[in-house]
């Protein structure tokens, strides 16, 4: 029996480190799916905002060739040089493009920031959840060996 009450401490020692490093590692778990979420979150606001500014930006583009047609037709441009007004007409078409384009490169960076600091986030998690592991278990081998107190 006394070989037994000599390992007993070691042995709930033991036990209760490993559950304080499995508690760490489901808490870690757990803070990475939120960092995921968040991400996604995120992306998908910033891809609503994007619809949302491509359909501003298209109805402001028919909005402006209307105003162009208009102002082309009550001028009298449109009845003797039909290629002139397409010409404009495709000019604001052009434009808007070149805007649309800008846009979409803002998109693209604002999405990759997004993950870049997301997948940051969850490394970093990642790492401390190692380091507290290691943590763990190295002072419970120095408890166990009498180190250090």
């Amino acid at each position: 029996m006394g070989g037994f009450s000599s390992w007993a401490p070691v042995i709930t020692s033991a036990v209760q480190t490993g559950t304080e490093i499995v508690t760490s590692q489901n808490q870690a778990k757990k803070a990475a799916s939120q960092i995921d979420a968040q991400r996604q979150n995120d992306q998908q606001a910033l891809a609503a905002q994007k619809a949302s500014d491509d359909t501003e930006r298209a109805r402001k583009l028919r909005v402006q060739q209307a105003r162009l047609r208009a102002a082309q037709g009550a001028s009298g441009i449109q009845a003797g040089a039909a290629g002139s007004a397409r010409a404009v007409l495709s000019g604001a078409q052009r434009s808007m493009l070149d805007v649309q384009e800008s846009a979409d490169g803002a998109f693209a960076r604002q999405s990759r920031n997004i993950d870049q600091s997301a997948q940051y986030k969850r490394q970093s998690l990642l790492d401390t959840s190692r380091y507290n592991t290691l943590s763990q278990i190295t002072s419970w081998f120095a408890r166990r060996d009498n180190w250090g107190g």
